[in-house]
């Protein structure tokens, strides 16, 4: 048989309950902040490589063709698109054009390989950066 006045806690173990009680609310209030911060940091990665693939997507325009790229800003994002002229060796040109006519200038070649390189800044620091190869309309000679 228990004592009338010895029911309930004593000052002690709700204090130390208490005590694990912040202890724990401390660990799941940095496992959450930790999770925003590797949120925030895949979105923005995310969001650059969307606009990479979107600059990828664009056709590649004489003008900046003739001046090596270009750049700007989208969305908040800094970007710019380096063209570089490929040195490839051509094929040999066939002796006579099309269906057996002489070949004239006009039957040189009308692609100019180039290396296209994008990069597109991120909030974090380290830019997402592609490159490849894309074939470019030949520019036009003056006659």
């Amino acid at each position: 048989m228990r004592r009338a006045g010895r029911e309930g806690f004593t000052l002690i173990e709700a204090l130390v309950a208490f005590a694990i009680v912040a202890a724990l609310s401390l660990v799941v209030q940095r496992g959450l902040i930790q999770s925003r911060v590797g949120w925030a940091a895949v979105e923005d990665r995310t969001g650059a490589e969307r606009l990479a693939r979107s600059l990828l997507e664009e056709p590649l325009t004489p003008v900046a063709v003739a001046a090596g790229g270009r750049e700007g800003v989208t969305d908040g994002r800094r970007w710019r698109i380096g063209l570089q002229s490929l040195d490839l060796p051509s094929p040999p040109a066939p002796e006579n054009g099309v269906g057996g006519a002489p070949q004239t200038a006009q039957d040189g070649p009308r692609w100019l390989p180039l290396r296209l390189r994008i990069e597109v800044a991120t909030a974090r620091g380290r830019p997402v950066e592609v490159e490849t190869v894309r074939l470019a309309p030949f520019p036009a000679q003056a006659p």
